[in-house]
């Protein structure tokens, strides 16, 4: 079974962790910081409890964002909790890029 999904980003940490931040905010998900670059969110997905570790981690060129399961999510299907991961990052990814673009119009 995919255990996580992963995806270089070419932005600084801190935008990638604000994003983060935000679309768990936005999702009303329980989160805490586990370390430093290292959110823990749950939730019950279809009467699951659901469990990720996001991790951002600086690299040489922008930011390595890692969505993973901290533990297996008995009845939800494989292919689901797949999807599940990839979508957390698709809306990481998706919040990241808009509020960078709206600052970006801002500043013009």
């Amino acid at each position: 079974m995919m255990e996580y999904v992963q995806r270089e980003l070419p932005y600084v940490r801190s935008f990638v962790l604000r994003s983060v931040y935000g679309v768990l905010r936005q999702e009303g998900i329980t989160f805490g910081e586990e370390a430093p670059g290292r959110v823990i969110a749950e939730w019950r997905e279809d009467g699951t409890d659901v469990s990720l570790s996001i991790t951002a981690e600086e690299k040489a060129f922008g930011t390595e964002l890692t969505v993973s399961l901290r533990r297996p999510c008995d009845g939800i299907p494989e292919q689901r909790a797949y999807r599940l991961l990839q979508e957390m990052l698709d809306q990481i990814v998706r919040h990241l890029e808009n509020t960078l673009m709206t600052k970006g119009e801002e500043d013009a």
